[in-house]
């Protein structure tokens, strides 16, 4: 698995992460180094340290570790990738537009296709569809940042053009159930 480490404006690293797409087209999921913390209870991803609980993808999505992601999914079949970044250290004083930049370093002829800001239950957020490559592979991205007052959360939906669209209403509910809970433990 190829790795590229990039520095981020905000102080942190990302490592494009290239998957082979049932053998013939590459994805990218970009993360963010991070420590993952939550537990899953009742179809739940809770993180009572970070304040978030978002809902588990199921349904031919299967659950992967990778460095630096809270939680993260890949769809079987169609190679499609969803996962949960977030980070605590940084400048959450920074702008959730260029916050959102940052996630598409190591994609190639980006295109931003819409960008709009958001409410996802009740907290602002950057929502960002691109298409781009990786290496000779095209790419498009559904993303979503918002931020608290100490951690920055970005949700990603990575996938092939054609396969796109297939799972990407999961990927929305999955956004959908995302919400802040407070921080305990802090």
């Amino acid at each position: 698995m190829p790795r590229l480490r990039v520095c981020t404006p905000r102080g942190g690293h990302i490592f494009p992460n290239v998957w082979r797409l049932e053998g013939v087209s590459a994805l990218a999921l970009l993360v963010l180094t991070a420590c993952a913390g939550g537990k899953i209870v009742d179809g739940v991803f809770v993180d009572e340290a970070r304040g978030f609980k978002v809902p588990v993808l199921s349904d031919g999505w299967r659950r992967f570790e990778a460095e630096g992601v809270e939680i993260a999914f890949r769809a079987d079949p169609g190679g499609q990738v969803a996962a949960l970044v977030v980070e605590c250290e940084g400048q959450q004083a920074v702008p959730l537009q260029i916050l959102s930049r940052r996630l598409f370093f190591g994609i190639g002829a980006k295109r931003v296709i819409a960008q709009e800001q958001v409410s996802l239950n009740g907290t602002e957020a950057i929502h960002t569809l691109l298409e781009g490559r990786v290496k000779d592979a095209e790419v498009m991205v559904s993303s979503y940042v918002a931020k608290d007052a100490t951690c920055v959360y970005d949700l990603i939906y990575a996938a092939d053009p054609a396969v796109f669209e297939e799972r990407l209403p999961e990927f929305e509910r999955f956004v959908n159930g995302w919400i802040l809970t407070g921080k305990q433990g802090h």
